[in-house]
């Protein structure tokens, strides 16, 4: 990951390539202007996002001063927020900016002015990725729609996020499940799904949004299998647009299928008895 985050920040602000360290700078300061990565906490957050990975990105203009360093961060925060980092030695994964509690202090014990960006990295648990054939089958067919719907530019994930989704990316997740009853014979099963979409450009993930709520109140019913003329129908799908896209996702969405009861669950009668009735 360090290969990778120096790589990028030097092609987004030449300067720092060659001058970018870790943990912290060179102790004689010569190397100024320079940058230093350092790794903070690991939180976990889902099953669904893994642990956040917090990093650090320090920068010392030098003589340059503040002026400079601030502008050194409005270009790294604008190429490097919500961007896919990738490195040939290393595992691809996607930056976010994250703000800083602190974005510029003068350290006391060096006495140098130092400008600080936060990002986050999400590092999912080995072995969450949704493409085990076990997935669920609405899921699958869910998933299958949603590329139909959205295309060529987007890649649709389930169950988890992977190491380094693409930009343009939906993950789909079941999040809960019900069965109720319609009858004497019939009764209903209903599962609940969340949609979170990415991509770098709001806009882009909006347009993206509003298109799978609109296809999903078009459609009567998803299939499950046309073979076998299985079917679900859509009951409810709503979209947040405030929500985070990658921790809590936008869509909510309810699905519904109608089955029957086996016939062995019928309760059976065992034997008649005739009353005579009496006047």
């Amino acid at each position: 990951m360090r290969a990778a985050l120096k790589q990028a920040i030097g092609e987004i602000v030449p300067l720092l390539k060659d001058r970018l360290y870790d943990v912290q700078p060179p102790a004689d300061g010569a190397a100024e202007p320079c940058g230093v990565i350092a790794f903070g906490e690991e939180i976990w957050k889902s099953a669904w996002a893994g642990y956040r990975q917090v990093v650090r990105l320090k920068l010392y203009a030098g003589a340059a001063g503040l002026d400079q360093a601030d502008q050194w961060a409005e270009s790294l925060i604008h190429g490097l927020h919500r961007k896919r980092v990738a490195h040939p030695d290393e595992t691809p994964f996607t930056l976010y900016f994250l703000g800083a509690r602190e974005a510029e202090r003068l350290e006391p014990a060096t006495g140098k002015a130092v400008r600080t960006l936060r990002f986050a990295v999400y590092v999912p648990e080995e072995g969450s990725s949704g493409s085990d054939p076990g997935t669920d089958e609405w899921l699958s067919a869910l998933a299958g729609w949603t590329g139909k719907l959205l295309g060529g530019p987007w890649t649709v994930y389930r169950t988890a996020w992977p190491p380094g989704p693409d930009d343009q990316a939906v993950l789909w997740r079941m999040a809960g499940c019900e069965t109720k009853m319609a009858g004497a014979s019939l009764y209903e099963v209903r599962k609940h799904f969340v949609g979170h979409i990415t991509a770098p450009n709001p806009d882009d993930e909006q347009r993206a949004v509003v298109s799978i709520v609109e296809g999903l109140g078009t459609q009567v019913q998803l299939p499950i299998s046309t073979d076998q003329r299985r079917y679900m129908s859509v009951t409810e799908a709503s979209a947040d647009l405030n929500a985070d896209a990658f921790l809590d996702g936008q869509v909510k969405l309810t699905l519904v299928q109608r089955r029957m009861r086996p016939a062995e669950e019928a309760a059976l009668i065992r034997r008649v008895e005739i009353h005579p009735m009496l006047k």
